[in-house]
C-alpha cells in the first residue's frame, strides 16, 4: 500500500474560508496556519494565509499578532490572489481598529492589477473621510473612478463592480463628513445593496469590509441608534462574530437604552476579545459597562 500524499496547501486552505465566513476565528487561525506552513514547505506564496491570518486576529482584538504578520510580510506578487490579499492586510490592520488616519495615509502599492489597487484607494478614501479630510477622500475617489473605467473598459465586470461599490460606500462618508446627513444615508444603503447583490470571488474571500456593517456605523454616528442596530444585526447575519459589529451593535443598544440588550452584546464583546493585546476602547467600554450592569 503506497504512501498518502500530503495535502496540498490550497486544500489545506479551503476550510478556513468557511471558518472565515462563518466567524470561527479559532478554526481559522489553526486551519491557516497549516496552510501556511505547507505553502512555505512548498515554496509557494502565503500572503492568501497570512491575510486571513490578520483579519481573524483582528477580530479577536489581537491587534500584536496582526501587527507581527503585517511586518512580516513579504511583497512577493504571483498573480490577482496575492496582490489583492497583500493590499488587504496594511488596509485590514488600519480600518478594522478605527485608525482612520492611518488608513488615509496608506502606501498604494504597485500592482499590475487594478483591483488590488482599488483596495488601497477605498482604504485611503474612508479613511480619510472618516477623519473630516473630504478633499483627500475626493482625490481617492477619483482614483477609484479611473480604476472602475479601466475594469469596465476591460469587460472585467466583477471587480469594476467591486470598485463601484467601494467608490459609492466612500462617497457616502464624505457626504456625511460634509453634514449632508440623509444625503449619506442615501448613498451608503445603495452601496449596501449593491454588495448585497455582488457575488464574491476566491481571489477576494474576504471583503475588506462589510458594506451594511458600514451602513450600521453610519447611522450610528448620525445619533440613528434604533436604525444602526437593524442594519448591524443584517450584517452579522452574514459574517457573523465580527469585532467592529458587535461592538457598534453594543454601542447602538446602550444608546437606546436597551440594558439587556447591551449586556448581551457587550458580553460578547469581551469573550470574543479575551485575549485581546491591542488597545481598544470598546473593550474597555464594554467592561466599564458590564461592570456597572
Amino acid at each position: 500500500m503506497g504512501k498518502i500524499a500530503p495535502a496540498a496547501p490550497h486544500a489545506l486552505h479551503m476550510p478556513s474560508h468557511i471558518y472565515s465566513m462563518l466567524g470561527m476565528w479559532e478554526d481559522s487561525i489553526r486551519s491557516n496556519l497549516s496552510s501556511k506552513a505547507a505553502a512555505e514547505s512548498h515554496g509557494q506564496s502565503v500572503a492568501h494565509q497570512m491575510d486571513f491570518l490578520v483579519y481573524a486576529y483582528l477580530q479577536r482584538g489581537e491587534d500584536g499578532r496582526a501587527k507581527e504578520l503585517v511586518d512580516s510580510v513579504l511583497p512577493v506578487s504571483v498573480g490577482l490572489g496575492s496582490d489583492t490579499a497583500l493590499a488587504a492586510i496594511p488596509a485590514r490592520f488600519a480600518l478594522e481598529r478605527g485608525q482612520w488616519d492611518e488608513a488615509a495615509q496608506l502606501r498604494v502599492r504597485n500592482s499590475e492589477f487594478p483591483a488590488a489597487r482599488s483596495i488601497s484607494y477605498f482604504a485611503r478614501a474612508l479613511g480619510a473621510a472618516r477623519s473630516g479630510n473630504a478633499a483627500a477622500a475626493r482625490a481617492e475617489i477619483a482614483h477609484l473612478d479611473e480604476i472602475e473605467a479601466k475594469l469596465a473598459a476591460a469587460k472585467d465586470d466583477y471587480w469594476a463592480g467591486q470598485t463601484r461599490i467601494q467608490k459609492q460606500a466612500a462617497i457616502a462618508w464624505v457626504m456625511f463628513s460634509e453634514g449632508q446627513r440623509d444625503e449619506a444615508i442615501a448613498a451608503m444603503h445603495k452601496a449596501a445593496d449593491l454588495d448585497d447583490a455582488s457575488e464574491k470571488t476566491v481571489a477576494m474571500e474576504n471583503k475588506l469590509v462589510p458594506i451594511r456593517e458600514l451602513l450600521g456605523e453610519l447611522y450610528l454616528a448620525a445619533g440613528l441608534d434604533k436604525e444602526a442596530l437593524v442594519e448591524l444585526q443584517a450584517s452579522d447575519k452574514v459574517l457573523p462574530n465580527r469585532f467592529r459589529t458587535i461592538a457598534a451593535a453594543a454601542a447602538a443598544s446602550h444608546a437606546t437604552g436597551s440594558v439587556e440588550a447591551a449586556k448581551r452584546y457587550y458580553q460578547a464583546l469581551t469573550a470574543l476579545a479575551a485575549n485581546a493585546d491591542g488597545n481598544r476602547p470598546e473593550i474597555s467600554e464594554a467592561r466599564a459597562y458590564l461592570s456597572q450592569n
